[in-house]
């Protein structure tokens, strides 16, 4: 299984020019976290962009789940998704901490292993939860905020 993460909620660039996470993007992060530590996700590793968003955002997961934290690069807003749908091809039990419209793109392709058009509806601290059957990717399961326990 793979989990695919949008960044929590975020300052503007003019209000905050490394656009940290504001206290409602912490507060959903820790929520959904929470939710996914009692359901026993563990990851084998929580897989960030650079920017400071995602990092945060992949330090309170990894602090819930006690996964180790890499960052990578190709997983900035605009980047190509086709070399990380290649990668995920090969790996399991990673979470990767991305933004839109990269993930958006990502999840995509590894759906209908095309450019499609939007399939999911990424939220900002959702995880979308992908399983490999046989040859394929399909949805396992999608938690957004407004499903965890307060």
């Amino acid at each position: 299984m793979i989990f695919l993460v949008q960044h929590g909620k975020a300052y503007t660039e003019a209000e905050d020019p490394e656009r940290r996470l504001t206290p409602e993007g912490v507060a959903e992060t820790e929520k959904v976290a929470k939710l996914l530590a009692a359901a026993g996700v563990r990851p084998g590793e929580i897989i960030h962009s650079g920017k400071t968003r995602a990092r945060q955002t992949a330090e309170i997961f990894a602090r819930h789940l006690g996964s180790p934290l890499r960052q990578e690069e190709g997983l900035n807003p605009n980047d190509d998704p086709t070399p990380w749908a290649r990668r995920l091809a090969d790996m399991d039990n990673v979470m990767v901490v991305g933004h839109l419209p990269h993930l958006s793109r990502l999840a995509a392709l590894l759906l209908t292993g095309g450019p499609a058009r939007e399939v999911v509806k990424f939220r900002h601290s959702a995880v979308l939860a992908l399983a490999k059957e046989q040859d394929r990717w399909v949805i396992a399961w999608y938690i957004t905020p407004e499903l965890a326990p307060t």
